[in-house]
């Protein structure tokens, strides 16, 4: 006999004409829910992941507003971590769809169709995501006499008009079962390192060319501009890193744990593992964007002033100037940056 916890519980069984043929991910079989008494335990998890999921809403809106109106990186940059974080807002939809069902809600085939579709192709733009961070620092460093005074917002554009085609076919041949499995999670493993160590490449290559213009002042081949950008390639990577860390550790664990459907386990083992897969990538939604605020000054002081706002504490910020009255703190680095040039050149005269 089943328990009201079971009851209420309506584990995904697809088998309709309309979904047949496609691969769930994280595929949890109702039968062998119920004949293993694992109901309360998963409807638990399932609550877990609907709170993990509201708070991320939240989270993510919170970042959205920072990525729009406090400037901390580079146009390109910011266009492609908006990128990264507005798939999560579709993939928490359909994410919802599915959850809705598996409460006992009566869905059509249709509607949980097209829910796979859109949250495995925005799990897959997660899974290959860190690339593009690795390029788009390359192209920095390649452009470094401009990047910096530029937007250059072709390159985003470039970037993302190669990454958004590869990765809705590999979604989309992964539902399709197009590509065994293991080459599916070999891809990822392999993507992802490639840019982490990319971006590692990147780091040093921009670290010893900085050291170099320190070294040789006199050296004409740099110029302050080129130092400038340099410096700001050093800073950026180093952010990147920290993120990109996390990334790998949850898009690495995550995606093996996909494995698990190429071999003979025992459906307890496996039904846990799909549910323990869909916390995990709640949290890895949850974290990446903490660790972001973190590395990013800007955004910490941002975050400072609302606390202070909100709890009604005055804020008394203090704006020191040089000898002549003149700002020495900047808002963005725009006119930090024409302000060093100007005081430089006033310098040389």
């Amino acid at each position: 006999m089943l328990c009201a916890s079971e009851k209420r519980l309506n584990i995904t069984e697809m088998c309709s004409a309309a979904t047949f043929n496609v691969r769930f991910m994280t595929f949890l079989n109702s039968t062998v829910i119920r004949c293993e008494g694992l109901g309360t335990i998963i409807e638990a998890f399932l609550i877990v992941e609907i709170a993990l999921l509201a708070l991320g809403i939240l989270e993510f809106l919170y970042l959205f507003y920072l990525f729009l109106f406090v400037r901390s990186m580079h146009f390109n940059l910011t266009c492609l971590f908006m990128h990264y974080g507005g798939q999560y807002f579709f993939s928490v939809m359909a994410r919802c769809v599915i959850l809705y069902q598996q409460f006992g809600f009566h869905i059509p085939d249709e509607y949980l169709f097209y829910a796979n579709y859109i949250r495995t192709i925005c799990l897959f733009i997660a899974f290959y995501i860190l690339p593009i961070f690795m390029v788009e620092r390359l192209f920095a460093t390649i452009m470094v006499k401009t990047y910096e005074k530029s937007r250059h917002f072709w390159v985003s554009l470039v970037i993302l008009a190669i990454f958004f085609p590869l990765v809705i076919t590999s979604g989309v041949a992964y539902i399709n079962c197009w590509i065994s499995l293991p080459i599916h999670v070999a891809t990822f493993i392999i993507v992802n390192l490639t840019g982490y160590f990319g971006l590692v490449a990147i780091y040093n290559y921009n670290s010893k060319r900085h050291q170099k213009t320190l070294k040789l002042p006199k050296n004409r081949n740099y110029n302050l501009s080129e130092r400038f950008q340099l410096a700001e390639n050093i800073k950026m990577c180093e952010v990147l890193r920290r993120v990109q860390i996390s990334i790998i550790f949850f898009n690495v664990f995550s995606t093996s744990i996909l494995l698990l459907d190429h071999f003979p386990i025992s459906p307890r083992f496996l039904s846990l593992a799909y549910v323990f897969y869909n916390i995990l990538l709640t949290i890895y939604a949850i974290s990446c964007p903490i660790i972001l605020h973190q590395c990013l000054p800007e955004w910490c002081k941002n975050t400072r002033k609302l606390i202070k706002l909100i709890l009604g504490n005055r804020i008394n910020e203090v704006r020191p100037r040089t000898t002549f009255g003149e700002k020495m703190i900047y808002d963005n680095h725009r006119d930090l940056t024409n302000m060093y040039f100007m005081q430089f050149d006033k310098a040389l005269r």
